[in-house]
């Protein structure tokens, strides 16, 4: 296997830091969490994981994590940092943050390396896409999931955000293979890879539902990709 391995450091120097961080431990059954969320020079999150954490600061996907002990999925934090200054941090900001914030307070230490790793190839099937040209320019494409699996509906929607969707449930990077660079107008419901199916589903696999509702397929390959490797980390003291 092909691996090349990149050690890298957060530069706190030239980074964006926290001025304030509260880390709180959140006990019990999680019944809502959510992202980091940018309000002025303020981030704050909620019942959030390490591992949910390195996916926003490091903009990386769950599949790209590797290492580290069970905890860092399964221990929940609400999180606040702050940093004084001036005007709105920007996302590229906040990210910096929680990147200084793992470093310093959960004593993180990891480095990318690539991999090729078992990933699935969106790829045009046999009959030809069933996807139709976008009329539409905004509100492109919205997922909404319940009891009977995901929904994902397009108005101006692009076979990127397709894959980078899949992905999220199917358990492997997926690449988009179709060489269509367009937006599209369409419907896919599917059940994720990743979850059992309650014995009274009727949701198609995300396989099958690829190829009848969109008239693609996904073919198992490998190729590489970026991992982010965890090498150390500590829970961290509450405050």
């Amino acid at each position: 296997m092909h691996r090349t391995i990149c050690i890298f450091v957060v530069s706190l120097a030239s980074a964006q830091t926290y001025d304030v961080a509260t880390i709180k431990y959140v006990k019990g059954p999680i019944t809502h969490s959510a992202d980091p969320v940018i309000r002025g020079r303020t981030v704050t999150g909620i019942a959030l994981t390490v591992r949910d954490l390195l996916t926003y600061a490091y903009a990386v996907r769950y599949d790209q994590l590797s290492g580290g002990p069970s905890w860092t999925g399964e221990d929940h934090y609400d999180i606040m940092a702050k940093s004084e200054g001036e005007g709105a941090l920007t996302l590229a900001q906040s990210r910096q943050m929680m990147q200084a914030l793992l470093a310093d307070r959960f004593h993180l230490q990891m480095h990318r390396e690539t991999q090729d790793v078992p990933v699935y190839a969106l790829v045009i099937a046999k009959n030809g896409p069933k996807i139709t040209p976008a009329t539409e320019t905004t509100a492109c494409y919205s997922v909404r999931g319940d009891d009977k699996g995901l929904r994902m509906e397009a108005r101006c929607g692009t076979m990127e955000q397709v894959a980078r969707q899949l992905a999220g449930t199917g358990g492997r990077y997926v690449v988009d293979k179709t060489g269509l660079t367009g937006r599209y107008a369409f419907t896919l419901t599917w059940w994720p890879a990743n979850r059992i199916p309650p014995p009274d589903s009727d949701a198609p696999s995300m396989f099958k539902a690829v190829e009848e509702q969109l008239g693609l397929k996904l073919e198992s390959t490998h190729g590489p990709i970026e991992m982010l490797i965890i090498g150390h980390v500590e829970k961290p003291t509450e405050n």
